[in-house]
């Protein structure tokens, strides 16, 4: 865990992410590195950056009323509604405004909205951020759930994705395995470098990882 190398965007050169290659585990899959994310989840300037370019495919052709962000990316969804609410010729959403929100999760894994929330985005246009997505386990459970709540879905967003799209729905990411070829992920029972006998470096979800 001490050899991060830093991967910094081709759109932007503030910003960027330092991953690790290793033998690394989470609730549902085992992975070839660990990409930190705190920065552009925690600091500002970063951050504003990062809006700035996730913000881009919608600007100027798509209404967005709602942002559901997961994994902590709660101020990369203020600042992104903060863009997308900017004046500006042929920004769609000029003058409007944007809900930010979150689901909670049940004991059975299922995302819900509090009744409160239900209410205001009903029939809303949404943009879902995540952090991270290989699998798109978490991404579909979240689809669902915005599906059953009678949204509109119109984006996903993620910082980095080992995917193209989920559910048929394009990820617009700011990193990929474009940027980190190497990088590969797989369900523990068919995790090679479990059969090779390696143990595992890390566990980590959207907080951080601990060190085994």
């Amino acid at each position: 865990m001490k050899d991060f190398f830093t991967v910094i965007s081709e759109k932007n050169s503030k910003i960027s992410v330092k991953v690790a290659a290793g033998h690394f585990a989470t609730s549902s899959a085992h992975r070839s590195h660990y990409i930190d994310i705190f920065d552009l989840k925690s600091s500002s300037s970063v951050a504003r950056h990062a809006a700035r370019e996730m913000s881009a495919p919608y600007l100027a052709q798509t209404i967005v009323d709602v942002i559901v962000y997961m994994d902590g990316t709660e101020i990369l969804g203020a600042y992104m509604a903060d863009e997308l609410l900017q004046p500006g010729s042929g920004v769609m959403n000029e003058g409007g405004e944007i809900l930010i929100v979150t689901p909670m999760i049940r004991a059975d894994g299922r995302f819900i909205f509090h009744q409160s929330v239900r209410e205001k985005i009903l029939n809303k246009n949404v943009v879902l951020i995540v952090a991270s997505m290989s699998t798109g386990a978490t991404a579909n459970a979240v689809l669902e759930c915005l599906a059953y709540y009678g949204c509109n879905l119109v984006g996903i967003s993620a910082v980095f994705s080992a995917v193209p799209a989920v559910n048929g729905r394009k990820i617009h990411s700011l990193f990929s395995t474009n940027e980190i070829p190497d990088y590969h992920f797989c369900v523990p029972a068919e995790c090679e470098m479990c059969k090779a006998g390696r143990k595992i470096d890390a566990v980590f979800n959207s907080e951080g990882y601990t060190e085994l």
